[in-house]
């Protein structure tokens, strides 16, 4: 099959792109950099492009049979206004931000996207990721791996956390995402509602850090911090532009529970996520933090 990867240089695309051309698929990776463009699976085509100008777009996709795009879903009237007719399945990225209920621009975004979709004629499903870990420049565990290895493994590690770590995400391990984006392009059952890519069951943010210490070894003691205080000191080091530092909107956020019904994902696409403590394995046995 001939497919088209848009944002084929992300967190994700790149082992989208090196599974579809293993798969035998004929791929083509669109991106906005050419460097970027040429770290990825040699066996793949490659071509800039920018979502900003759709008729570069319309060229890239010309004569594809299906399009997977992993640009920010902000991007989906460009990419559904850019897909030819020859193709017969567009696979589109939004995100779990949609559910939240907070004021948020990216999930208003999400939301938008959805239904621009669900009013267009393409064949097809949107994914919604929840918290995707297991790259190695993934953000959210890498940030809470790096802060566990700077202590000595004899020494518990006191780990601040809004709320004492109380409210509840389901991380998704990125193979499991990759996995969910192939059988959207392949299966007959993957067109229709929105489909959730999540891991398989909620846990608390505490835990996952308990289980991000264990992994190296180490203990984690959980300090509650009040919200209001967390958000506070995330606007300081935002200030002081401290690398990695949490930014206050994703604490706000952390303040909302994440659980999430991935049955589709397994009876649509095929798809049954790992456990948190089996990817986090993976991810530091590939040495991926």
């Amino acid at each position: 099959m001939k497919i088209a990867v848009l944002g084929a240089t992300g967190k994700t695309g790149r082992y989208l792109v090196a599974e579809l051309c293993e798969r035998g698929h004929a791929v083509t990776a669109i991106g906005r950099s050419e460097v970027r463009l040429a770290r990825l699976d040699p066996r793949a085509a490659r071509i800039v492009a920018d979502l900003e100008r759709i008729d570069g777009i319309e060229v890239a996709l010309k004569g594809v049979e299906a399009v997977v795009s992993l640009a920010h879903a902000r991007h989906t009237g460009a990419v559904l206004a850019a897909l030819p007719k020859s193709c017969r399945r567009v696979v589109l990225t939004g995100s779990t931000r949609r559910f939240t209920s907070l004021p948020d621009p990216a999930g208003d975004q999400v939301r938008a996207a959805e239904e621009a979709f669900g009013a267009s004629d393409r064949a097809g499903v949107m994914l919604h990721p929840s918290m995707i870990y297991g790259a190695p420049d993934d953000r959210n565990v890498n940030r809470i791996l790096r802060y566990l290895k700077r202590w000595p493994k004899w020494l518990p590690v006191p780990v601040p956390l809004p709320a004492g770590g109380r409210r509840t995400v389901q991380p998704v391990f990125v193979d499991d995402v990759v996995a969910a984006f192939v059988g959207a392009l392949m299966r007959p059952s993957a067109p229709g509602a929105p489909v959730i890519v999540a891991g398989p069951e909620p846990m608390r943010y505490a835990e996952m850090v308990r289980e991000c210490a264990r992994a190296l070894g180490r203990r984690a003691v959980i300090l509650p911090l009040p919200l209001w205080l967390g958000i506070a000191a995330a606007s300081v080091l935002q200030m002081m532009r401290l690398r990695g530092a949490p930014k206050p909107a994703e604490l706000r956020r952390a303040g909302e529970d994440k659980e999430f019904d991935v049955a589709p994902l397994e009876k649509r696409l095929g798809v049954r996520p790992r456990a948190f403590a089996e990817g986090l394995r993976t991810k530091i046995e590939r040495g991926w933090y």
